[in-house]
Formats: structure tokens, C-alpha cells, sequence
């Protein structure tokens, strides 16, 4: 499996427990309320972005059309009262995307689409926009910028079928047309526990290591004779020491790793912006060997998608803006992965536009968000706005942006890793976003 396939696998893997988990902490609710509808958002939103990064429409398009139902809730502040249906439209997708994420990591191909599942969830809305008296059009688009497709790059590579990587995860959960199996997702526990892929070759380097303890022990052991005392001798300790670090590195090789996968799935991202956007847009990326923790690879990787479609769709202008700000026609992005002070920080910054605080507090206001009179608003204090769910400052939405969740998401991902994220802008000159793990 390659390293791109890897990570899209971990994420949806990971992206599939956490629906499992908001299946089984409202299951005996009558209704599922606003926090309830803001969890399943934040999944299918990340879920759709994954799969269209990965040009996997039998995921993505399902996932759009599921979040065009949820925007309605949301925007529209309703409860989800008849459980039913939408129970049984949350476990079929959840099956569907399980069966082609586990297809897709084994090579195989995913041409059937999801019709019925799809059909569903538009009858669904417009059953919704009939009886709350509602206008608006189902957005239907399969893939972003399906008339680029022939640019677009491809991100992944097929994985061969034969390959043996192990997978430490959760036994699945037996598919169901009712509601999951609460008590077997309750037997089993931690549900929404990190997945993490693991070679086998780093499997085998850690048996080796072992296998080389145990025989230091058994060697140490055949020197006793009763109860007397043996000599340890110098060349025992840097024997000892020599394996010490043997499966240290064995450990590290199963619980840490660097982010150069990720970068190239960024580089892909932006690639396929520019294109689909019409925006000559670079991405330069420092750090990439940098060292973190596996477990938590999806929730970053996820974060940075949603940082950088902000900063290429929001924060790049078009090249006559650009021309008559004087600016380079080409965007950049860096994009920078540091150690310091045993903290991972990481950060994404573009020479783009900045961000309009005069549209963020207008969003802010009309999303009844204020806490106080507007004027009362520092620079800082409107830049966090953004990270309330509903804020948008994009006029149309696309299939990058303007549901008003990215940052949303942002802000859920860092936080459940124990992180901290900081947002700085020069209206005109761009736009820093850095997190601090």
C-alpha cells in the first residue's frame, strides 16, 4: 500500500469509528438535537473532502449530497425528528463507505455508484424543503471541477492485492438495515480510538528486537548456577544498551512517522486548485521529515486540508487582482513542519488577499454570533469568530468552500489532539494560520 492510499485509509477508517460513535451516544434519543447534527457535519464533511482529494467519486458524492441535508438542518435550525429515516440513510452510508475504502485498499475497483442511497437522501430534502416551505436546488455535481478532470492530477496509486500490511483497528461492526449493534459497539469499546496503519516489515523488526532480548536474558540466565553471583560485565551492558535502542527505534517505527505523504497530498491539492481555478498557485513545504505521532496523522491531515482550500480559494486572488495589486502572478503557499521545544508546530501562510474582518463580523452578525456591539470587536477577536460553526464569508459556495464548517472542523481536530492554533492576517498581504501540538 502506498503512502497516499496509507493515510486516506487511516482517515476514513478513523472518520467511519467516529459516525459509529454518534450512532451509539444518541441511540435512545426521540430526537437528535443541533450538537448531534454539528458531529455527523464535521465527519461527512471531512469524509468528502478526503475522497474527492483521492478522486473517489463513490464516496465523495454520496458525502456531498448527505451534507447538502445536513446544511438544511443546520441552516435552518431543526431537529432531526423522524430518527427513523435518517437512521436508516447515516447505516447505509456508513456500509457503503466501509465496503470502498476496504475495497479501494485492496486494489480493486469502484465503479458502482450508490444510487439508491443517493436518491434517498434527495428525497429526503426535498420532502424537508416541501413541508418547511423551502427553495433551493439540490447540488448534484459528482467531482470539483469536472471539466478539468482531464488535468487534474492523480493522488493515489492502486495498492496491489497481495500486499500484507497489518491494520490495528476495532473488529468491524456486523451491517445491519436497523440501527448498528449498540451492545456489540458497547462490548467492544473505544470505538473512536485512532486507527493506525502498520507494515509488516515493522513488525518483524520489532520480533527481531525482542528475539534479541530474550536471548541476552536466557544468555545471562545460563550463568547462574543455585543461587550464586554472576559478574555483569562491560561488554553485557553495552550489549544491553545496543538492544535498549534497537527497540526503541522498532517502537518508533510503529508509533511515529514523518509527514512527507501528507505534504504530497497537499501538493496534489494545490495542483488541482489551480487548475480547477484557474489560479497559478505553488506550494513550497519545509519540514516534511519532521517526526510525530501516527495516531494522530488523520486529524492533521484533515486540518490541513481544510487550512489549505482556504488559503488557495479565500486568500490567492485571481491573476488581474493580483496584477493590479502588483503581486507576482504566481500565488504561494508555504507550508512549514518544525520541532521546538518538544512541540510539533505547524504552519501554512499565503501571499494572498488576508481575511475581510468587515465580512466575518457582517457573517458573524447574521448568524445572530455577537456577544456584544460589533464596534466592541478586536482584529483578533473577529478572526476567532471564524471558527464558529456557520461562518462563511464566501458569497456561493463551492465544492471548496462556503458551508461555513471547514474551520469548524479545524478547530475540533486540534483541540481533540491536545493542540492550540493561532491565526494571523494582513488585510491585502495574506493570511498565517500556525498549530502548536
Amino acid at each position: 500500500m502506498d503512502s497516499m492510499t496509507e493515510i486516506f485509509y487511516e482517515e476514513a477508517l478513523s472518520l467511519v469509528n467516529e459516525l459509529h460513535n454518534v450512532i451509539e451516544q444518541y441511540k435512545d434519543c426521540q430526537t437528535y438535537d443541533e450538537n448531534y447534527i454539528k458531529k455527523v457535519f464535521r465527519v461527512i464533511h471531512t469524509m468528502k473532502a478526503d475522497s474527492t482529494m483521492m478522486l473517489i467519486d463513490t464516496i465523495a458524492v454520496p458525502s456531498r449530497i448527505f451534507e447538502n441535508l445536513l446544511v438544511f438542518f443546520r441552516n435552518n435550525k431543526l431537529e432531526i425528528t423522524d430518527t427513523e429515516r435518517f437512521d436508516k440513510i447515516i447505516t447505509t452510508y456508513v456500509e457503503c463507505v466501509s465496503d470502498d475504502v476496504d475495497q479501494f485498499a485492496k486494489g480493486g475497483k469502484l465503479e458502482q455508484g450508490h444510487k439508491d442511497l443517493e436518491n434517498d437522501i434527495k428525497k429526503y430534502l426535498e420532502d424537508l424543503r416541501i413541508e418547511y416551505n423551502k427553495d433551493g436546488q439540490i447540488d448534484e455535481q459528482a467531482a470539483p471541477a469536472k471539466e478539468a478532470a482531464g488535468k487534474r492530477r492523480q493522488v493515489y496509486y492502486i495498492a496491489s492485492a497481495g500486499e500484507t500490511d497489518s491494520v490495528e483497528k476495532k473488529p468491524e461492526v456486523k451491517k445491519t438495515k436497523e440501527k448498528p449493534a449498540n451492545a456489540e459497539l458497547k462490548r467492544q469499546g473505544g470505538i473512536s480510538e485512532p486507527v493506525v496503519l502498520v507494515k509488516q516489515n515493522d513488525i518483524d523488526y520489532l520480533n527481531k528486537s525482542i528475539k534479541h532480548y530474550n536471548d541476552f536474558i536466557k544468555g545471562i540466565e545460563e550463568r547462574f548456577e543455585g543461587d550464586r553471583h554472576i559478574e555483569i560485565r562491560h561488554r553485557d551492558l553495552m550489549l544491553l544498551k545496543s538492544i535498549e535502542h534497537e527497540i526503541s527505534s522498532a517502537a518508533k517505527l510503529l508509533t511515529e512517522a514523518d509527514f512527507v505523504a501528507i505534504a504530497k497530498k497537499m501538493e496534489a491539492l494545490v495542483d488541482e486548485m489551480s487548475v480547477s481555478l484557474n489560479k497559478p498557485v505553488k506550494l513550497l513545504v519545509r519540514g516534511e521529515r519532521t517526526l510525530f505521532k501516527k495516531s494522530a496523522r488523520e486529524k492533521i491531515s484533515s486540518a490541513l486540508v481544510h487550512i489549505i482550500r482556504n488559503a488557495v480559494d479565500h486568500g490567492i486572488e485571481s491573476l488581474e487582482e493580483r496584477e493590479y495589486m502588483g503581486k507576482p502572478p504566481m500565488g504561494l503557499v508555504r507550508l512549514n513542519f518544525s520541532n521546538k521545544d518538544d512541540h510539533l508546530i505547524i504552519s501554512v501562510e499565503d501571499d494572498g488577499a488576508g481575511i475581510d474582518t468587515k465580512a466575518v463580523l457582517k457573517s458573524a452578525k447574521e448568524n445572530n454570533l455577537l456577544k456584544k456591539p460589533e464596534e466592541e470587536y478586536t482584529e483578533d477577536e473577529i478572526i476567532n469568530l471564524l471558527f464558529a460553526s456557520g461562518i462563511s464569508t464566501t458569497e456561493e459556495p463551492n465544492d471548496y468552500s462556503g458551508r461555513g464548517v471547514g474551520m469548524d472542523v479545524l478547530r475540533h481536530n486540534i483541540v481533540s489532539l491536545g493542540g492550540s492554533i493561532k491565526i494571523s492576517s494582513n488585510f491585502g498581504y495574506g493570511t498565517k494560520v500556525e498549530m502548536t501540538f
